[in-house]
Formats: structure tokens, sequence, C-alpha cells
């Protein structure tokens, strides 16, 4: 677990306009309001080459992960709608 959350809280390249950064291995939002897709500061994600897709939110208490099969640009949309859904399912 240490390990973990080490690659998602390592700052290796910050890209503040996107509010968000590269851990050792994820991209991890360091701010709010950057970024066109729901989350929370300190949520942490990757995409896949041929669709696949995963992000934790631990200020949620959640994680999804989805599995498509199609190139990285055309599966954007549902990576989007995805993210989207779930967060518009969430009961506060």
């Amino acid at each position: 677990a240490r390990i973990g959350m080490l690659a998602a809280t390592q700052d290796l390249s910050p890209i503040p306009e996107l509010g968000q950064s590269f851990g050792l291995g994820f991209a991890v939002r360091t701010a709010p309001g950057h970024t066109a897709v729901s989350g929370s500061v300190g949520d942490y994600f990757w995409a896949g080459a041929l669709g696949t897709y995963f992000w934790v939110d631990p200020q949620e208490k959640l994680f999804a992960i989805e599995m498509l099969q199609m190139p990285f640009v055309e599966a954007g949309t549902y990576r989007r709608a995805f993210r989207e859904m779930v967060y518009g399912a969430l009961l506060h």
C-alpha cells in the first residue's frame, strides 16, 4: 500500500495548466477546476493505448475500471462519459 501511495503522490512532471502531475506511473490531479472531467484533488488515473482506463479517488473512496477494445483516441469520449456517469451517481 505504501508503494502505491508513493506512486500516486510523487510530483515528477507537473502540468499546472491542467491541474495535474505525474507520479511513478499515474497521472495525479493536483488542483481543482483545471480539467474538464469530474474528480477530486488527489485522484489518480491512467488510460491505456487500447481503451483500458482506471482511476482512484481516495477522497470519494472509489475506484473505477473501464475495459474497452478500441484505439486510445476513439476511447476518449467513452472515458469521459464513464467518469461523468460514475460521479453523477454519487449521493452525498
